[in-house]
């Protein structure tokens, strides 16, 4: 089989010196990865560069990545090169990219501004669309400074919306076995499994592994494997999961 895993967790430029990332560590996407490796299959596997991952052989071939845009840039490189058989989309994402960011002072110097422009905003709706007005306006500031004084007693990040990779994955790849990942933190078994089977059905997924991170303490790992089914399977370790994910995978391409 040709198999794709992402893994590791993506991390978002402030400035040329600050990020904004996560925890993962890549160490889950690694053993799968491993066990993969260890049957046979070809292996590309995409990470970040403070993540864990397979020690290089012939099988395996590497890419590494630091933001989401990066990610995007290189899963559709590869789609346009080669068709997978499995993909393991198990990187933790960032739901958000940096857009700009400025001192306290400086953004209150350009709402000031912005709003100044505008006609009596004694109403609350039209003072209430002005604040969105401006507020995009002011997003859309070009980032100038390569290191961000650090003067300011406030400083304002603006955030936008990453692309959701997983939403694009069967539409690259439809031929493809998917599995996705989601991670929730304090819930119940029954809302991991709902949440799981949600991500399943809206990505077009083959399987979703659902785990909770208050269950994750290192090699100990509590996971669901759902299927489309609905049928749930739960392994207990990083190496249960592994073999878990890739005999369902095995099983489902001879199918």
């Amino acid at each position: 089989m040709n198999i794709l895993i992402t893994a590791g967790g993506t991390s978002e430029k402030i400035d040329n010196v600050r990020s904004i990332t996560n925890h993962s560590t890549g160490r889950l996407g690694k053993e799968i990865g491993e066990h993969f490796l260890a049957n046979g299959h070809h292996l590309t596997y995409v990470t970040t560069p403070q993540a864990v991952r397979p020690k290089a052989e012939e099988n395996l071939t590497l890419i590494e990545i630091e933001t989401t845009k990066d990610l995007e840039a290189a899963l559709l490189e590869q789609f346009k090169q080669q068709s997978f058989d499995g993909i393991i989309h198990s990187m933790a994402v960032s739901d958000y990219t940096t857009e700009t960011t400025m001192s306290e002072e400086i953004f209150i110097e350009k709402l000031a501004a912005t709003l100044a422009k505008q006609p009596a905003l004694s109403d609350v709706t039209k003072l209430t669309d002005a604040l969105y007005l401006s507020l995009d306006e002011i997003g859309k500031t070009s980032q100038q400074e390569k290191k961000i004084p650090s003067g300011t007693d406030r400083l304002l990040l603006f955030l936008k919306k990453n692309p959701k990779i997983i939403a694009m994955l069967k539409e690259q790849q439809p031929q493809a076995i998917l599995v996705g990942f989601k991670l929730l933190v304090g819930v119940s078994t029954e809302e991991l499994i709902h949440v799981g089977q949600s991500i399943l059905a809206k990505n077009n997924c083959d399987f979703v592994l659902a785990n909770d991170l208050e269950e994750i303490h290192g090699d100990q790992h509590k996971g669901i494997l759902i299927d489309a089914q609905g049928q749930t399977v739960t392994a207990q370790t990083k190496n249960e999961i592994a073999q878990l994910i890739v005999k369902k995978v095995e099983e489902k391409w001879r199918n």
